[in-house]
Protein backbone atom coordinates (compact mmCIF):
# COMPACT_ATOMS: atom_id res chain seq x y z
CA UNK A 1 0.00 0.00 0.00
CA UNK A 2 1.36 3.41 -0.98
CA UNK A 3 1.71 5.84 1.97
CA UNK A 4 1.17 9.60 1.86
CA UNK A 5 4.88 10.18 1.85
CA UNK A 6 5.41 7.71 -0.98
CA UNK A 7 2.91 9.28 -3.42
CA UNK A 8 4.34 12.75 -2.80
CA UNK A 9 7.79 11.42 -3.66
CA UNK A 10 6.53 10.44 -7.11
CA UNK A 11 6.20 14.13 -8.00
CA UNK A 12 9.11 15.50 -10.08
CA UNK A 13 11.76 17.12 -7.93
CA UNK A 14 11.96 20.12 -10.26
CA UNK A 15 8.37 21.09 -9.46
CA UNK A 16 8.82 23.86 -6.93
CA UNK A 17 6.67 26.42 -5.15
CA UNK A 18 7.40 29.47 -3.05
CA UNK A 19 6.72 29.03 0.64
CA UNK A 20 6.86 31.73 3.36
CA UNK A 21 8.44 30.80 6.67
CA UNK A 22 7.30 31.98 10.12
CA UNK A 23 9.18 35.26 9.59
CA UNK A 24 7.42 35.93 6.29
CA UNK A 25 10.49 35.19 4.19
CA UNK A 26 9.66 33.31 0.97
CA UNK A 27 11.89 30.50 -0.32
CA UNK A 28 11.70 27.95 -3.12
CA UNK A 29 10.87 24.41 -2.06
CA UNK A 30 10.02 21.19 -3.92
CA UNK A 31 6.27 20.76 -4.36
CA UNK A 32 6.45 17.20 -3.04
CA UNK A 33 7.74 18.54 0.28
CA UNK A 34 4.91 21.05 0.70
CA UNK A 35 3.10 20.30 4.01
CA UNK A 36 -0.38 20.93 2.54
CA UNK A 37 -0.11 17.72 0.50
CA UNK A 38 0.16 15.64 3.64
CA UNK A 39 -3.61 15.81 4.20
CA UNK A 40 -4.36 14.00 0.93
CA UNK A 41 -4.16 10.22 0.92
CA UNK A 42 -3.27 9.95 -2.76
CA UNK A 43 -2.42 11.91 -5.87
CA UNK A 44 -6.01 11.47 -7.07
CA UNK A 45 -7.38 13.16 -3.94
CA UNK A 46 -4.98 16.05 -4.38
CA UNK A 47 -5.98 16.49 -8.04
CA UNK A 48 -9.70 16.46 -7.17
CA UNK A 49 -9.12 19.09 -4.50
CA UNK A 50 -7.26 21.24 -7.02
CA UNK A 51 -10.09 20.99 -9.56
CA UNK A 52 -12.65 21.91 -6.90
CA UNK A 53 -10.57 24.89 -5.82
CA UNK A 54 -10.36 26.10 -9.42
CA UNK A 55 -14.15 26.00 -9.70
CA UNK A 56 -14.47 28.16 -6.56
CA UNK A 57 -12.20 30.91 -7.87
CA UNK A 58 -14.24 34.12 -8.18
CA UNK A 59 -17.04 32.77 -6.00
CA UNK A 60 -17.81 33.45 -2.35
CA UNK A 61 -17.75 30.26 -0.31
CA UNK A 62 -20.70 29.80 1.99
CA UNK A 63 -20.25 31.85 5.15
CA UNK A 64 -17.77 34.26 3.56
CA UNK A 65 -18.44 37.87 2.50
CA UNK A 66 -16.41 39.71 -0.10
CA UNK A 67 -14.93 42.93 1.21
CA UNK A 68 -15.78 45.84 -1.13
CA UNK A 69 -12.88 47.60 -2.78
CA UNK A 70 -12.34 51.25 -3.63
CA UNK A 71 -13.77 50.70 -7.11
CA UNK A 72 -17.07 49.32 -5.79
CA UNK A 73 -20.11 51.59 -5.72
CA UNK A 74 -22.98 52.14 -3.26
CA UNK A 75 -24.81 49.01 -4.38
CA UNK A 76 -21.86 46.74 -3.62
CA UNK A 77 -21.34 48.47 -0.28
CA UNK A 78 -25.04 48.09 0.59
CA UNK A 79 -24.88 44.40 -0.30
CA UNK A 80 -21.85 44.00 1.95
CA UNK A 81 -23.61 45.69 4.88
CA UNK A 82 -26.72 43.60 4.30
CA UNK A 83 -24.65 40.42 4.32
CA UNK A 84 -23.16 41.45 7.66
CA UNK A 85 -26.65 41.90 9.11
CA UNK A 86 -27.54 45.57 8.71
CA UNK A 87 -31.35 46.02 8.74
CA UNK A 88 -33.17 47.17 5.62
CA UNK A 89 -33.83 50.62 7.11
CA UNK A 90 -32.66 52.75 10.02
CA UNK A 91 -35.85 52.12 11.98
CA UNK A 92 -34.96 48.43 12.00
CA UNK A 93 -32.59 48.98 14.92
CA UNK A 94 -34.32 47.99 18.16
CA UNK A 95 -32.63 49.61 21.13
CA UNK A 96 -32.61 47.84 24.49
CA UNK A 97 -34.39 49.19 27.54
CA UNK A 98 -31.98 51.20 29.66
CA UNK A 99 -33.05 52.17 33.17
CA UNK A 100 -32.96 55.94 33.61
CA UNK A 101 -33.54 57.96 36.79
CA UNK A 102 -36.93 59.56 37.37
CA UNK A 103 -37.14 62.90 35.61
CA UNK A 104 -34.41 62.11 33.10
CA UNK A 105 -35.71 62.40 29.55
CA UNK A 106 -34.02 60.90 26.50
CA UNK A 107 -34.41 63.14 23.46
CA UNK A 108 -36.06 61.21 20.66
CA UNK A 109 -34.35 63.28 17.97
CA UNK A 110 -30.99 62.07 19.27
CA UNK A 111 -32.20 58.46 19.26
CA UNK A 112 -33.32 58.80 15.64
CA UNK A 113 -30.00 60.43 14.81
CA UNK A 114 -28.21 57.44 16.34
CA UNK A 115 -30.22 55.04 14.20
CA UNK A 116 -29.54 57.03 11.03
CA UNK A 117 -25.80 57.23 11.67
CA UNK A 118 -25.63 53.53 12.56
CA UNK A 119 -27.37 52.67 9.29
CA UNK A 120 -25.03 54.95 7.36
CA UNK A 121 -22.01 53.21 8.89
CA UNK A 122 -23.43 49.76 8.21
CA UNK A 123 -23.57 48.66 11.83
CA UNK A 124 -25.37 45.51 12.85
CA UNK A 125 -28.25 45.57 15.38
CA UNK A 126 -26.05 43.82 17.93
CA UNK A 127 -23.35 46.47 17.57
CA UNK A 128 -25.84 49.32 17.95
CA UNK A 129 -27.44 47.73 21.01
CA UNK A 130 -24.06 47.28 22.63
CA UNK A 131 -23.04 50.87 21.95
CA UNK A 132 -26.37 52.18 23.27
CA UNK A 133 -26.13 50.18 26.49
CA UNK A 134 -22.61 51.51 27.04
CA UNK A 135 -23.27 55.11 25.99
CA UNK A 136 -26.46 55.92 27.90
CA UNK A 137 -24.93 55.51 31.39
CA UNK A 138 -22.07 57.76 30.26
CA UNK A 139 -24.57 60.44 29.20
CA UNK A 140 -26.44 60.22 32.50
CA UNK A 141 -23.23 60.41 34.52
CA UNK A 142 -22.15 63.49 32.57
CA UNK A 143 -25.59 65.11 32.99
CA UNK A 144 -25.75 64.64 36.73
CA UNK A 145 -22.10 65.56 37.04
CA UNK A 146 -22.86 68.94 35.47
CA UNK A 147 -25.89 69.38 37.73
CA UNK A 148 -23.79 68.64 40.80
CA UNK A 149 -21.14 71.11 39.66
CA UNK A 150 -23.82 73.77 39.16
CA UNK A 151 -25.27 73.12 42.62
CA UNK A 152 -21.81 73.29 44.17
CA UNK A 153 -21.25 76.61 42.43
CA UNK A 154 -24.60 77.96 43.66
CA UNK A 155 -23.80 76.95 47.22
CA UNK A 156 -20.36 78.51 47.01
CA UNK A 157 -21.67 81.79 45.58
CA UNK A 158 -24.43 81.97 48.20
CA UNK A 159 -21.91 81.38 50.95
CA UNK A 160 -19.83 84.20 49.50
CA UNK A 161 -22.84 86.52 49.66
CA UNK A 162 -23.61 85.47 53.23
CA UNK A 163 -20.04 86.21 54.29
CA UNK A 164 -20.52 89.80 53.08
CA UNK A 165 -24.15 90.59 53.92
CA UNK A 166 -24.59 88.20 56.85
CA UNK A 167 -28.06 88.68 58.39
CA UNK A 168 -29.12 91.04 55.60
CA UNK A 169 -28.61 88.36 52.94
CA UNK A 170 -32.34 87.47 52.52
CA UNK A 171 -33.28 91.15 52.09
CA UNK A 172 -30.40 91.72 49.68
CA UNK A 173 -31.41 88.69 47.57
CA UNK A 174 -35.00 89.88 47.47
CA UNK A 175 -33.95 93.39 46.41
CA UNK A 176 -31.73 91.96 43.68
CA UNK A 177 -34.59 89.84 42.34
CA UNK A 178 -37.00 92.76 42.36
CA UNK A 179 -34.49 95.01 40.61
CA UNK A 180 -33.82 92.43 37.90
CA UNK A 181 -37.55 91.98 37.32
CA UNK A 182 -38.21 95.71 37.09
CA UNK A 183 -35.30 96.23 34.69
CA UNK A 184 -35.86 93.29 32.35
CA UNK A 185 -39.03 91.51 33.35
CA UNK A 186 -39.56 87.78 32.94
CA UNK A 187 -37.28 87.62 29.90
CA UNK A 188 -34.30 88.80 31.92
CA UNK A 189 -35.10 86.45 34.79
CA UNK A 190 -35.36 83.54 32.35
CA UNK A 191 -32.02 84.47 30.79
CA UNK A 192 -30.34 84.68 34.18
CA UNK A 193 -31.68 81.24 35.06
CA UNK A 194 -30.80 79.64 31.72
CA UNK A 195 -27.22 80.91 31.67
CA UNK A 196 -26.59 80.44 35.37
CA UNK A 197 -25.59 84.10 35.67
CA UNK A 198 -28.27 84.62 38.28
CA UNK A 199 -26.35 82.31 40.60
CA UNK A 200 -23.16 84.35 40.52
CA UNK A 201 -22.44 86.54 43.52
CA UNK A 202 -21.11 89.39 41.37
CA UNK A 203 -24.33 89.54 39.34
CA UNK A 204 -26.56 89.38 42.42
CA UNK A 205 -24.55 92.14 44.10
CA UNK A 206 -24.82 94.30 40.99
CA UNK A 207 -28.61 94.05 40.90
CA UNK A 208 -28.79 94.63 44.66
CA UNK A 209 -26.83 97.87 44.22
CA UNK A 210 -29.23 98.98 41.47
CA UNK A 211 -32.26 98.20 43.63
CA UNK A 212 -32.38 101.63 45.40
CA UNK A 213 -32.35 103.36 42.02
CA UNK A 214 -35.07 101.34 40.32
CA UNK A 215 -37.24 100.52 43.33
CA UNK A 216 -37.19 103.86 45.15
CA UNK A 217 -36.62 106.34 42.35
CA UNK A 218 -40.22 106.81 41.29
CA UNK A 219 -40.20 104.04 38.69
CA UNK A 220 -42.91 101.43 38.62
CA UNK A 221 -42.09 99.07 41.43
CA UNK A 222 -41.58 101.71 44.13
CA UNK A 223 -43.79 101.89 47.20
CA UNK A 224 -44.83 105.49 46.61
CA UNK A 225 -48.52 105.98 47.28
CA UNK A 226 -48.91 102.70 49.13
CA UNK A 227 -49.38 104.49 52.42
CA UNK A 228 -46.43 103.17 54.47
CA UNK A 229 -42.97 101.70 54.04
CA UNK A 230 -43.26 98.92 51.49
CA UNK A 231 -41.01 95.86 51.78
CA UNK A 232 -41.30 92.14 51.27
CA UNK A 233 -40.92 91.64 55.01
CA UNK A 234 -43.89 93.93 55.66
CA UNK A 235 -46.01 92.06 53.13
CA UNK A 236 -45.08 88.72 54.65
CA UNK A 237 -46.26 89.96 58.03
CA UNK A 238 -49.52 91.20 56.53
CA UNK A 239 -50.17 87.83 54.88
CA UNK A 240 -50.13 86.24 58.35
CA UNK A 241 -52.83 88.65 59.52
CA UNK A 242 -56.31 87.05 59.94
CA UNK A 243 -57.69 89.85 57.79
CA UNK A 244 -55.77 88.27 54.90
CA UNK A 245 -55.68 84.52 55.52
CA UNK A 246 -58.73 83.79 57.69
CA UNK A 247 -61.88 83.37 55.54
CA UNK A 248 -64.12 84.30 58.47
CA UNK A 249 -62.23 87.52 59.20
CA UNK A 250 -61.02 88.46 55.73
CA UNK A 251 -61.06 92.20 55.02
CA UNK A 252 -61.34 92.95 51.27
CA UNK A 253 -59.63 96.33 51.62
CA UNK A 254 -56.76 94.74 53.56
CA UNK A 255 -56.36 91.96 50.97
CA UNK A 256 -56.42 94.55 48.20
CA UNK A 257 -53.65 96.51 49.88
CA UNK A 258 -51.46 93.39 50.14
CA UNK A 259 -52.03 92.58 46.48
CA UNK A 260 -51.24 96.16 45.48
CA UNK A 261 -48.03 95.95 47.48
CA UNK A 262 -46.95 92.83 45.61
CA UNK A 263 -47.82 94.45 42.30
CA UNK A 264 -45.66 97.44 43.19
CA UNK A 265 -42.74 95.26 44.27
CA UNK A 266 -43.11 92.75 41.44
CA UNK A 267 -44.59 94.48 38.39
CA UNK A 268 -46.53 92.22 36.09
CA UNK A 269 -48.67 89.21 36.83
CA UNK A 270 -47.69 88.12 40.32
CA UNK A 271 -49.37 85.65 42.65
CA UNK A 272 -48.79 86.62 46.29
CA UNK A 273 -46.69 84.01 48.01
CA UNK A 274 -45.20 82.49 44.85
CA UNK A 275 -41.74 83.87 45.56
CA UNK A 276 -41.81 83.74 49.35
Amino acid sequence: MTTNRQWQKTLPEEWTVRQADENGVETEMPLRDHPVLAKYGSKDEAVKALVHAQRMIGKNPEGYVRLPGEADGPEELAAFYAALGRPEAADGYELPEVEVPEGFEVRQDLIEGLRQKAYELGLTPKQVSGLYEWFMPQVMDAHYGLENEAQTLRDSELESLRSIHRGDTPTMLDNALRAAEVIGGDDLLAALDATGAGNRAAVVNAFAKMAPLVLEGGLRGSGKGWGEDLSIERLREMMKDPRFNDPSKKDPSFVKKVNEGFELLYPGEYIPGSRL
